[in-house]
């Protein structure tokens, strides 16, 4: 059910950019949203992209970039600022599950 492991920096770009075109025509895909996905990312986690997004509850990554479970790293604050945590959720994704920013 995966499409990518762990794809290239570049791979990753354009799969977000692909579902992002998806959502803005009104056409999701909605990958990786069904009970195969959630049984295959129970044991770990394994997102291809750390995303620093907002905590407005009209925004979504997930949705915006038409992506399912386990697919981002996604980590929302007020305000956008970067602060102490924010830096620590990020470098823990990129350090323990091989993802790449985006």
């Amino acid at each position: 059910m995966t499409e990518v492991k762990t794809p290239t920096p570049r791979a990753a770009f354009e799969l977000l950019l692909a579902g992002n075109q998806r959502f803005v025509a009104g056409a999701p895909e909605h990958p990786n949203q069904d009970a195969a996905r959630r049984t295959e990312t129970a044991p770990s986690q394994q997102p291809f992209a750390v995303l620093f997004d907002c905590s407005d509850s009209r925004l979504a990554a997930e949705i915006i970039f038409d992506r399912g479970l386990g697919d981002l790293f996604v980590v929302r604050t007020a305000g956008h600022v970067m602060g102490p945590e924010v830096s620590a959720a990020s470098s823990t994704a990129l350090t323990c599950w091989t993802a790449h920013w985006s």
